[in-house]
Parts: C-alpha cells; sequence; structure tokens
C-alpha cells in the first residue's frame, strides 16, 4: 500500500493530479472510491506542502479562520436559543469561554450585546464568503489535459534551469516536488540580486 509521497512515481503522481486514482492501489488492493480521492487529496497536499510551504501554511489559517467564524456563529446561535429560555447563566458561561466580559451586565444588556455579536459576526462571515467566492470563482477546474500540459511546461523548464533530465517513471514524486521547491528559492534569490 502507498502511504508515502515518496513512494509515488512523478509519472502516476501527474495521473493522480488528474483525477486517476487507480494508480494508488496494487491489483490485490480494494479500496472505495471515497478511499481512494481521500488518499490521492493527502498526496497532493503533501506535494503542495513541499513546493509552497508558505502557501499551505497561508491556505491552513484561512481554513481554520473559517472554522473559528463558523463556530463563534454557531455558539452565538447557542446562546440565542438559551436566552429564548431564559438560561442567563448558561450564556453567561458561554461568553466567558469565549473571552467576552459581561460580568457586570444585567439580563437584559447580555441579550442586546449578545444580538450586536450575532449581527457583527453573520455580517462578517457573509463578508468572507463573498471574499471566498471571489477568490475562487476566477479559477476554473483544470482538465487533465491543461494539468498534463502544465507539468510538461514545468518539467521541461526545469530540466533546462537545472541542466539536468527528469525521468517521469524514476523520478518520485516527493524528490520532484523538492526540486520545483529548489527552483523557487534560487529563482528568487537571483530576482534580490538583481
Amino acid at each position: 500500500m502507498i502511504e508515502r509521497l515518496n513512494q509515488i512515481s512523478l509519472n502516476d503522481f501527474i495521473e493522480i493530479s488528474c483525477g486517476n486514482y487507480h494508480c494508488l492501489i496494487s491489483p490485490e488492493e480494494s479500496l472505495s472510491d471515497e478511499q481512494l480521492k481521500e488518499r490521492a487529496f493527502k498526496f497532493i497536499i503533501d506535494y503542495r506542502s513541499i513546493v509552497n510551504p508558505a502557501g499551505m501554511r497561508a491556505l491552513l489559517m484561512d481554513k481554520e479562520d473559517l472554522a473559528k467564524e463558523q463556530s463563534k456563529l454557531l455558539l452565538l446561535k447557542v446562546c440565542k436559543n438559551l436566552i429564548a429560555i431564559d438560561s442567563y447563566d448558561q450564556v453567561r458561561e458561554i461568553f466567558q469561554l469565549m473571552k467576552v466580559d459581561i460580568g457586570n451586565l444585567d439580563d437584559n444588556q447580555v441579550r442586546e450585546k449578545l444580538e450586536y455579536m450575532l449581527r457583527t459576526a453573520i455580517f462578517e462571515h457573509r463578508r468572507n464568503e463573498e471574499r471566498r467566492l471571489e477568490e475562487n470563482w476566477g479559477s476554473k477546474k483544470s482538465t487533465p489535459e491543461e494539468i498534463r500540459a502544465s507539468f510538461d511546461s514545468e518539467i521541461a523548464f526545469l530540466m533546462i534551469f537545472f541542466k539536468m533530465s527528469i525521468d517521469l517513471k524514476n523520478t518520485n514524486a516527493a524528490v520532484y516536488a523538492n526540486i520545483v521547491h529548489q527552483a523557487d528559492v534560487e529563482i528568487s534569490i537571483r530576482k534580490r540580486k538583481t
């Protein structure tokens, strides 16, 4: 069973990137399409983490921000429901967990504070969703032909840049990812010198 990026040839990784996940299993192995897709996604994330560590950190931070945003909205909605049944003590506990100081507020002020926070959280969530949609709107999903052409172009550039040959069947995907990253680093250094 293939478990690490360095166990995949560059040729198979390109196939995985194009959506052909069956190269991930041996003939005696049996996995559902969903399991294959999950495994392929893990390898693509591993590859991107090597090629562009800063970009992956930014992507992860964006996902973390989305999760925090959704959690905050959920907690505020729970508080709204708790207020509907006059459970202000539990609302105060939740606010304390959220690090919102309401110690000197009476029940009516707590309700007003919650309504304000909920309106603000909903507004921020909608604004951030619009931003995310705008960012993703321009990026249509590439076809397998476009993905292969992109890899062909990149491989040709790297072979010229490093004056080396890259064999798609014998170079593993992790080594190739490191070559791409190294080229990016060297190009950045050269740009700074000019």
